[in-house]
């Protein structure tokens, strides 16, 4: 995601986002100024502008010609997050709650979507976490991670080299990058593939039998490795990293 598609991402269109950063590079300037530099026909421009202005990203100065002024970025980001904290309170206090689902089978689309979903369930997780990921999604979640094993939860991840995170249970497996396996609280299973360019899409579910079958099979999964004898390797290396942090 570029600059242009962040301040989009605030409310504001593409024309602009645009302006807002010319505004910002070159300072004060009239609407004519605007469009020549920016490359926008006139009309376009003051239009633009003046949407800028009513959404809080510049403002008018007025005198023989009227000339705009970005305002500056750390006060249009304060603004941006208090307002949007607001609708938050709005929506999390004033939302009915949801039904029951009668389905217990979600389908979850979109990469961007997925990794909402995996960071929420690692984060919100009350006991302990098992994930099985190639060591490309463990680097994503990797601040997720570290925050359970801070809080004293359990974390049993198999990953694939070079990963490395002191402090959880850790197995080498040879993972195929984007699939994803990720079990918390022996309550929620969320199961499919993360793709950079493709499609993305996981199964997400409480359904009971569905987390067991997933437990089961991951705990399959680790008694293999555990036969090939990796575990010593990486409690030895654990070790020595503990005692040398600890010096």
């Amino acid at each position: 995601m570029d600059l242009l598609d962040c301040l989009v991402e605030t409310g504001l269109t593409r024309q602009e986002a645009r302006l807002f950063v010319l505004l910002c590079s070159e300072g004060e300037l009239t609407g004519y100024e605007a469009a020549k530099l920016s490359g926008m026909s006139r009309s376009n421009a003051y239009l633009a502008l003046a949407g800028l202005t009513d959404k809080g990203g510049a403002v008018c100065i007025d005198g023989e010609v009227r000339r705009y002024a970005a305002v500056p970025v750390a006060e249009f980001c304060q603004n941006k997050r208090r307002r949007l904290d607001e609708v938050l309170a709005v929506l999390r206090d004033q939302m009915p709650a949801a039904r029951q689902l009668v389905e217990p089978f979600l389908t979850i689309k979109g990469r961007d979507n997925i990794r909402d979903k995996m960071h929420n369930l690692i984060r919100q997780a009350r006991y302990r976490v098992y994930l099985s990921l190639a060591a490309e999604e463990a680097a994503d979640v990797a601040d997720d991670l570290a925050v359970l094993r801070d809080r004293g939860l359990k974390v049993v991840l198999i990953t694939s080299r070079p990963f490395f995170l002191p402090g959880i249970t850790l197995y080498y497996a040879d993972k195929k990058p984007g699939q994803i396996r990720l079990i918390a609280d022996s309550e929620g299973v969320l199961t499919g593939e993360i793709s950079e360019t493709g499609e993305s899409s996981c199964l997400f579910s409480h359904h009971q039998a569905l987390v067991t079958l997933f437990k089961e099979a991951l705990i399959n999964e680790i008694q293999v490795i555990k036969m090939t004898g990796q575990q010593d390797e990486i409690a030895n290396k654990s070790d020595k990293i503990n005692k040398e942090t600890t010096r």
